[in-house]
Order: structure tokens, then sequence, then C-alpha cells
């Protein structure tokens, strides 16, 4: 009796600690900000810039210009570069973290010369794996139970019940969980239906290109399932119903071949 008494308290004790450090964590809330670095220009983009945040965090931007950075909501970050540098921009007021691009007073002239060659979908799609392992992997946390090796029956295990109770931490790594498998799948999009494919079945550039993507983009379980020839020819029909003058969505185009 006098041990399952203590047993409760123990779990009291424990939940209510686990309550408050929750309540602290949430009000510490991460984000990520991510985008692209641009010369003055604000078309070329430039690699190796320093992203730095008031907290400690930094990172460099790659050889296309991104970047991605996770950062308390209470930092502020600057960007610098060939010693010239941006103002301080406050986490709180930007608006839109997963596409905040800026330009730095530098001209592209100033840059040595870059070639730039680009990874394949799937060597990018790896790399983007490992560097955010241990958010693919999570898994949301259950209730489990331990057994006393000695004997002693069937006890609570504290490490599940202290994931149990880590809410703000558990929400935020589900959402950039399915973030960064939202990101694959457009990744993979743009691998499969992209521009120098449909300009070449088409023979559209420019805004009339750019239209054409945003009206006939398809979705990512279509593209995954259908091959290059059946692709080809999606864009193809596309492009006879893009010229009809009465276009119609993706949604409506890709039911209509899967029913061909």
């Amino acid at each position: 009796m006098r041990t399952s008494f203590c047993f409760h308290v123990l779990t009291c004790i424990v939940l209510a600690s686990l309550l408050s450090l929750d309540v602290c964590a949430q009000s510490s809330t991460q984000l990520m900000i991510k985008g692209t670095v641009y010369d003055r220009s604000q078309r070329v983009t430039l690699p190796s810039v320093t992203v730095i945040s008031t907290s400690g965090p930094q990172t460099l931007t790659d050889s296309l210009g991104n970047y991605k950075i996770i950062v308390d909501e209470k930092d502020s970050i600057y960007f610098s570069f060939l010693n010239k540098r941006s103002p301080w921009f406050a986490i709180k007021d930007i608006q839109n973290p997963w596409n905040f691009d800026i330009s730095l007073r530098v001209d592209a002239p100033e840059l040595p010369e870059v070639y730039v060659t680009k990874q394949s979908y799937h060597a990018d799609s790896m790399e983007n794996r490992q560097e955010y392992a241990k958010i693919f992997n999570y898994r949301n946390p259950t209730f489990g139970t331990s057994i006393d090796p000695n004997g002693g029956g069937v006890g609570l295990d504290l490490d599940a019940l202290i994931n149990m109770f880590r809410f703000g931490y558990n929400k935020r790594q589900t959402g950039y969980k399915h973030f960064f498998e939202w990101e694959e799948h457009e990744k993979y999009i743009d691998h499969r239906f992209n521009n120098i494919l449909i300009t070449k079945l088409t023979g559209y550039t420019g805004d009339k290109l750019a239209a054409f993507v945003k009206q006939y983009r398809p979705v990512y379980e279509f593209v995954q399932n259908i091959n290059d020839v059946d692709l080809g020819s999606y864009i193809e029909k596309c492009k006879a119903d893009y010229e009809s003058g009465h276009p119609s969505t993706a949604a409506v185009m890709m039911t209509t071949y899967r029913q061909r």
C-alpha cells in the first residue's frame, strides 16, 4: 500500500515538473527561417553568405544562394557577405519564414566566377534527409510501462511519460516532419514536371510558360505513378487544352488523363 502511494506521489511530481518545463519551452518557440539571398540586381543568387542570429546559431548559403536556419522566435538575424551586411531582422516581424528572400548591396561583378553543377533530385533528397534525420525519423510518443527485472512487477515507464508531456516540442517536431515531407514532394514534382521538358514539348517560354505551369502543375501522387512517356503525353494534352481558349484546371486534366 505504501509502495503504491509513493508511486502515485512520484507520478504527480513528475507530471507537475513536466508541465512547468513545457510552459517554459513554449514561451521560447523555435522557428525555421529559409529563403534565398540575391545580389543588388535581385536576379543573381549569392553563395557563401553568412546568416547569423542573436542567440548564436549561424549558417551559410549554398551554391544556389539558399539557406535554412532554426532560431528562437525572440531572435533577430542578419546577413553578411564581402564585408557588407544587412540590417537586423526580428524573427517576430518576418511574415513568411518559409520564403524570406533578401537582396544585399553587392554587385555580381564583384564575385569570382562560379560554376554550379546542380545535384540530381535523388542526391538532393538524400542530403536533405540526412541533414534533418532526427525530424524525418521522429515518431509521436506513446504511453508505456516497464517490467522490473528483479520480479517487482509492472511499473510506469518514466521516459515514455516524459515524452508524452513534451507537448510543445512534440508538436513542433511533427510540424517540421510534415513540412520536409511536403517540400520533398514539391521538389520531386519540379524534377519531373520541369520547364526544359515543357518548353521542348510546347514551345512556351517566359510568361506564357509560367502561366502554363501554374495552370497544369500536377500533384505528387499523379507524377509518382506516371512514366516519362505518359508525362509527356499529359503535357501535350494540356497544351491542346490551353490553346482551346477554355483551359481546364490541373485536377480536371489529370482526371481526364487517368480515364482515357
